[in-house]
């Protein structure tokens, strides 16, 4: 590394381009969140998505980030909770049903994502946001 800081330095190598990551291209952010809404249940490899968008998943993984701001992972529980509260706000049905709907395993796995991303558990903020008993 010495050397090749001498040698661009002192000797007129040229430096190499610093890297730089532009996100997906609009075509690929659309295909991507439509595979990935599609797939709220998570029974979507992100290598099928990567293909899709003809990228290597590393590649696409960066980019993803680049152009959303969170990995795929978050961004696809940020989905179910959005859709989560849509149902929780417009039907009366269980939360053990709604966790399943949104695409969460169970009503644990709900419980923790929804505590974990909204600061309050589903029941306490359907009472309170939606004013329905639970």
């Amino acid at each position: 590394m010495f050397g090749a800081h001498l040698l661009q330095t002192y000797g007129g190598l040229a430096r190499l381009p610093e890297v730089t990551i532009r996100g997906l291209a609009p075509w690929q952010q659309r295909r991507a969140t439509e595979l990935l809404r599609e797939h709220l249940d998570g029974g979507i490899l992100l290598a099928r998505v990567a293909k899709e968008c003809g990228m290597s998943v590393s590649h696409f993984a960066r980019s993803f980030k680049a152009s959303f701001g969170v990995s795929a992972h978050r961004w696809l529980i940020l989905q179910r909770i959005e859709q989560a509260k849509t149902l929780m706000a417009t039907t009366g049905f269980p939360l053990s049903d709604i966790a399943l709907q949104a695409g969460f395993s169970d009503q644990a796995a709900f419980n923790r994502g929804f505590r974990q991303f909204i600061g309050d558990s589903p029941a306490r903020w359907r009472r309170e946001m939606v004013g329905r008993p639970q």
